[in-house]
């Protein structure tokens, strides 16, 4: 094998070519890798910003959801408190009429059920009431004078008012003063709103 020309100069020149062509990849590789960088950086930076903005929305949403929750609650304990205050207002009125059933408007109510319920009696027949223990002297003196009435012997547990029953007990009239509250306690529940609230939230 033969060489030709200077051999330093040939080493120098192919090591030259071969620095050069070496930077060049080396400078392609690094603005490969710096270009990758900065797309890699881009695609992270909006992915970072569409998570914060995903985590901004779920809070957001999450906040509404608690305000909501609390309005929610807020309303529930007003309402609450609204129908304790209403419950304790029904309660009083009826420890007022029980103390209350001693003077002459009861007595009167009573014998104006126990006339009703002797025109019941033309369709029913004898008729037999009950009444509460604290009753029992005040009807036995009022039905002593009816003929088709007659007090039963045991009392029952109510408020104040009669329950009449014929005979063979197929019949039930109930004249309570129990079931007069039970049937209009959504009128008095209003009645005692209004008047505490004026019909409105507390």
């Amino acid at each position: 094998m033969k060489f030709f020309g200077d051999p330093k100069k040939v080493a120098d020149r192919i090591a030259t070519e071969k620095l050069t062509e070496s930077k060049k990849i080396v400078d392609e590789a690094y603005d490969a890798a710096k270009k990758l960088l900065q797309e890699s950086y881009r695609a992270s930076l909006i992915e970072l910003r569409k998570g914060i903005s995903e985590k901004f929305q779920e809070l957001g949403d999450a906040l509404k959801s608690y305000e909501s929750m609390l309005a929610l609650e807020a309303k529930k304990g007003i309402l609450e408190k609204r129908n304790s205050i209403i419950d304790q207002v029904i309660a009083d009125a009826i420890e007022v009429i029980k103390k209350e059933k001693k003077e002459d408007w009861y007595r009167l109510f009573i014998k104006n059920l126990v006339d009703m319920l002797s025109l019941d009696a033309q369709s029913y027949g004898v008729l037999v009431v009950y009444a509460s223990e604290e009753d029992r002297d005040l009807v036995k003196d009022i039905v002593s004078g009816y003929e088709s009435i007659e007090l039963a012997d045991e009392p029952i547990e109510i408020l104040g008012g009669l329950v009449a029953t014929n005979k063979d007990g197929s019949v039930k009239l109930d004249y309570t003063i129990d079931q007069i509250i039970k049937e209009n306690e959504v009128y008095l529940r209003g009645v005692a709103s209004e008047s505490l609230f004026g019909g409105r939230y507390i």
